[in-house]
Formats: C-alpha cells, structure tokens, sequence
C-alpha cells in the first residue's frame, strides 16, 4: 500500500522549531513525535522485507461509535489481520503490580492496556464492516537498547530481540492474500481520519516566523545566492534554487492554508533578492495560475480541478 507519511504535527513542530523556536512543552512534544516515528519506520523496515503476499497499513486513526482510536500499522498477511502497536522505548523499564515503570521508579502509561481499547475497536469496526476474520494484536518494541524486566508472560509482546524470529516465523508458511483482504484495505483506507482528532495546534503568527529558506542540512537560512544554486556559508550545503525556492512555498502553504500563495508573498517569505521572474519560473512549473494580474494567485497542480 503506500507508505508511512511523516505526521502532520510532527512536520509542524519541525517548521516552527526552525522559524520562531518552540517552548519547553512543544519541544518535549516535537521530540515524542519524533521518536515514535523513527520507532514507526524501524519497524516499516521489518515489514518491507517481507517476501510473502501481503497488505500493509500504517498510521491510522479511526472513529467508531464516537470513539476515536489509533492504529500504528495493520498487516494483512496469510489471511489474518495483525494489528500493532509499535513502541520505540529506550532504557529499563520493568512491570510491578500489572504497572509499567521506567528505572528507577517512574510509572509510565502500558502499551498493553492501549492495545487492548483499539484491538476492541477495531474488531468492533470490522464486525459492522462484515469482515469476521481473526485479529492478532501484538505491542512491538522496535528499540534495540530497550530492556523489559519483570515482563508478564504474555504472547502479545515482541521484543526487539524476537523481532527478527518473529517475521521469520510469519512467512514460513505463506498463503496467497484472499482478494477479500484486498477490499478491506480499500475500504480501512477510505474511512480513515485524515489527522488525528487530538491535535493541539501550537499557536503561531506569519510575523513571528523567521523569513528565509532554510538549509535541508544544518537549518541555517541562505544568504545569498550563486548563479543558479543556494549555498549555505553554514556548512556549505549547495541546493538547486528552484528547489529551495519549491520547499520555501510549500512550507508556507503547510503553515498557511489559508492564504493565498502570491509572487509577492512568496519574495517576501523566502527573503532573498530574486528577480520576480525567477520565483514565477517556478509557481508556473509546479503550480498553476488563478486570476489575471495584481488578483493572481497560484493553486498547486495536483490539487486543481
């Protein structure tokens, strides 16, 4: 299916980390988003090396009776449908009580008791979907340098010593995908949420946020430009400019989707001494033109109609 896109909160810290800084609370928010997506692709990695017929479906949220719940990456494989909650813990952590905590004593929400709340949903889903097969739901710790002592004796752990044992095991017995699976799929993906419904959005201003176009490598902004390329004096990072210029535009229509993308709003957001036919060059190759003269404005082209 297609692969796991970067979550939208996760590329709206990383936008206004660069441009205005983040406070105590976003940056221990950023940097959560951002460990469990490098946790989420680690375990994508498993997944892309299975050899075997399979369906896979990853980050999903869903809504059922007015409950909302989370999905890290349904597998569809060998006629069953594997549900997992992926975890990329780092350090000791240890069950006491049927309680999780991480050394030396601090408790910590249980992925099992999370786990158990979306594999009911999501049976729950399926049933009224009339799709009745068996559902393994499995808690994945993908972080090599996790530890879990005192684990409860359960089969819906994998550790990330297993992992590889694991997906062995899985494919040792292959079976062609029913094409039943395959109208799951579609259907799963057709009434998935397009973002999670528990998004707290940072506040921000377009007057707060620094102008420029940052470095992809070190995040410093361009100064200058040579020619037909941005070099950053930073770490010496050359970028096309069209390229630069297409990043700097797409970033202003993710943080602002409700503005108008202009020639005038985007040499003003970009910050760099362009002649206005350089930044209509490339509005006109990747985006197309609304209206005439100074009321022009520009649509992405895969989103026209």
């Amino acid at each position: 299916m297609h692969p796991r896109k970067k979550p939208y909160e996760l590329i709206l810290y990383e936008y206004l980390r660069i441009r205005r800084g983040l406070s105590s609370d976003e940056n221990s928010k950023y940097r959560k988003l951002k460990k469990g997506y490098e946790g989420e692709l680690l375990f994508d990695a498993y997944i892309d090396n299975l050899s075997c017929d399979y369906l896979s479906l990853t980050d999903l949220w869903f809504s059922h009776n007015n409950r909302f719940f989370q999905v890290d990456n349904i597998l569809l494989m060998n006629n069953t449908i594997y549900m997992y909650e992926v975890k990329n813990f780092l350090g000791n952590y240890y069950y006491e009580n049927e309680k999780l905590f991480i050394e030396p004593n601090q408790e910590v929400d249980d992925p099992l008791t999370q786990l158990k709340r979306s594999e009911a949903l999501l049976r729950q889903l399926l049933k009224n979907l009339e799709f009745l097969n068996h559902v393994q739901a499995k808690v994945v710790f993908v972080n090599p340098e996790f530890t879990l002592l005192q684990a409860p004796r359960t089969s819906k752990i994998v550790l990330p010593s297993q992992l590889n044992r694991y997906f062995h095991k899985l494919q040792q017995a292959p079976t062609r995908l029913d094409i039943s699976f395959h109208h799951l799929a579609e259907k799963l993906q057709s009434i998935r949420l397009e973002k999670s419904p528990y998004i707290q959005y940072p506040i921000y201003d377009y007057n707060q946020l620094k102008k420029g176009i940052p470095c992809r490598s070190c995040h410093k902004f361009f100064e200058t430009v040579e020619g037909r390329t941005c070099i950053c004096h930073y770490c010496g990072m050359r970028e096309a400019l069209h390229s630069a210029v297409l990043r700097a535009i797409e970033e202003f229509a993710f943080l602002f989707p409700d503005q108008r993308i202009t020639t005038d709003r985007v040499s003003h957001w970009i910050h760099l001494s362009l002649p206005e036919k350089r930044i209509r060059y490339v509005l006109n190759k990747y985006y197309i033109q609304k209206g005439k003269n100074k009321g022009a404005y520009y649509v992405k082209k895969n989103n026209y109609t």
